[in-house]
C-alpha cells in the first residue's frame, strides 16, 4: 500500500474517526483505524462495535492496499505533520513509513484481516433524507437534555420518530424536556410514504453525528439515513455513521406538555440569557436555583447563595398576567438560549408548581418546545 494526501483532509478524517475507537483490552484491534485505499481515495473506519466511524478523501493511490494502525499514535502524528502533504508507505511487515517534508515516522501496524465489517448495505426499502443545517439544529435543540448519568438508560438516549415526511426528536432527563419537530428532504427511495418508525439513539452517537456534519458541510446538502435491525445508519458523500440503538421504550413525553398555560411572556431571548447569567454568579453552587419574579411589564430574577450573598436584575417584558414567582435549575434554562437562534422567545405558565413551557416567538420553518420543571421555593 502507497499513497500521498492532503494533510488537511487526513487530520479531519482521522481526528473524526479516532472518536469511535475503543481503550478496551478485549480486542485490541478496536483501538485501530482500518485504511484502505483503492481508486483515487482513502478511506478511514473505526468502530468500538456500539458506534462506527467511516470516513472518505480523496488520494493518489501509487499501490492499493489495507492496514490498521492505532489510532491514538495516528492522530497525534498527523495533527503535529507542518507539511501540505503526507506520504504513506506499508511494507509487508506492516510497517508504515510517514513521510511528510522533513519529518519522518514508522508505526507498526496490524493486518486488515483482523478488524471487524462495520457497515453493510442497506436492506431496508425506506432511505430517509433530512437537510443536514436542519439536522445540526435538531441536535443542537435536544441532545443536553439528556441524563449524563447512566450511559445504558433510556434516558441517555433521544427519541428519534420517523413519520410520513415529518421527523421528531425529543430528549429527557426528568427534570426537562425538549422537542424538535421538522420536515423530511424529499428521498428517492421511499417506498411507504406513510411509514412510521421510532428509536432510541445514544447521546453519545448523535453528538459524533453533529461533529461529522459540522466537519463535512462542504459539498453536501443532507444527510440520508435508513434503519437495519438494532442498528441506523447516516451518511451523506463524505461520511457513515451507524449505531446500536437503545433497548426500551421511550417516555411518552406529549402527555407531560401542558395544553393551555394561562400566563404568557414575552421576552428577548439575550436580554433573558444576559441576565440569567448575571444572577447565576451568586446562586447556590448546590441547587443552581434561581427565581423569577413576575409583574406587569417586569421579570425580575434573583439568587442567594449561603456561602457568598445574593444578586438581582430585572428585565423589561411583556406580561400582563397575574403576580406571580416559580424557581428552577438555571443551567437547564441558559443551555436552551445558547443553542437557540430565535431571539424572541415566549415563557407559558400556570403556577409555581406547574412546568414553564419555552418557544420561539418567530416565524420558523420547525416546531420546538422546551419544558423545564419547577424548584418548589421554601
Amino acid at each position: 500500500m502507497e499513497i500521498a494526501v492532503k494533510t488537511e483532509f487526513l487530520k479531519k478524517v482521522v481526528s473524526c474517526a479516532s472518536k469511535a475507537t475503543s481503550n478496551k483490552a478485549i480486542q485490541p484491534i478496536l483501538s485501530n483505524i482500518l485504511l484502505s485505499c483503492d481508486n483515487g481515495s482513502l478511506t478511514v473506519s473505526a468502530t468500538d462495535l456500539d458506534l462506527a466511524i467511516e470516513c472518505k478523501l480523496p488520494a493518489e493511490v501509487s499501490k492499493p492496499g489495507r492496514i490498521t494502525l492505532p489510532a491514538k499514535k495516528l492522530d497525534e502524528i498527523v495533527s503535529k505533520i507542518a507539511g501540505d502533504d503526507i506520504n504513506l508507505k506499508i511494507d509487508k511487515n506492516q510497517l508504515t513509513k510517514i513521510v511528510s517534508n522533513k519529518s519522518k515516522f514508522q508505526i507498526n501496524g496490524t493486518l486488515a484481516d483482523e478488524f471487524p465489517e462495520i457497515f453493510k448495505k442497506s436492506e431496508s426499502d425506506n432511505v430517509y433524507s433530512i437537510d443536514q443545517n436542519k439536522l445540526l439544529e435538531a441536535i443542537s435543540l435536544t441532545s443536553f437534555a439528556t441524563s449524563k448519568f447512566e450511559n445504558t438508560s433510556i434516558l441517555s438516549g433521544i427519541n428519534f420518530e420517523i413519520s410520513g415526511d415529518k421527523f421528531e426528536i425529543g430528549a429527557t432527563d426528568g427534570s426537562r424536556l425538549a422537542v424538535y419537530n421538522g420536515n423530511l428532504a424529499e428521498s428517492k427511495k421511499r417506498k411507504d410514504q406513510k411509514s412510521k418508525q421510532s428509536v432510541v439513539i445514544p447521546w453519545r452517537a448523535l453528538t459524533e453525528l453533529e461533529r461529522l456534519i459540522s466537519n463535512f458541510r462542504e459539498g453536501n446538502e443532507v444527510v440520508s439515513f435508513y434503519f437495519l435491525p438494532g442498528q441506523v445508519i447516516f451518511q451523506n458523500n463524505d461520511f457513515s455513521l451507524s449505531t446500536r440503538l437503545l433497548e426500551g421504550t421511550f417516555p411518552s413525553y406529549d402527555k407531560l406538555i401542558p395544553k393551555d398555560q394561562p400566563n404568557k411572556v414575552e421576552l428577548v431571548r439575550n436580554d433573558f440569557l444576559s441576565a440569567l447569567e448575571r444572577v447565576a454568579i451568586l446562586a447556590n453552587e448546590r441547587t443552581n436555583v434561581i427565581k423569577l419574579s413576575f409583574t406587569k411589564n417586569s421579570m425580575q430574577l434573583s439568587a442567594n447563595s449561603p456561602d457568598y450573598g445574593n444578586a438581582t436584575d430585572e428585565i423589561e417584558v411583556k406580561y400582563n398576567g397575574n403576580d406571580m414567582d416559580i424557581a428552577f435549575n438555571y443551567r437547564y434554562m441558559s443551555e436552551v438560549l445558547r443553542n437557540l437562534k430565535a431571539n424572541k422567545i415566549t415563557l407559558e405558565l400556570d403556577n409555581a408548581l406547574t412546568p414553564i413551557i419555552l418557544k420561539p416567538d418567530e416565524k420558523v420553518d420547525y416546531s420546538y418546545t422546551y419544558l423545564v420543571m419547577p424548584v418548589q421555593l421554601r
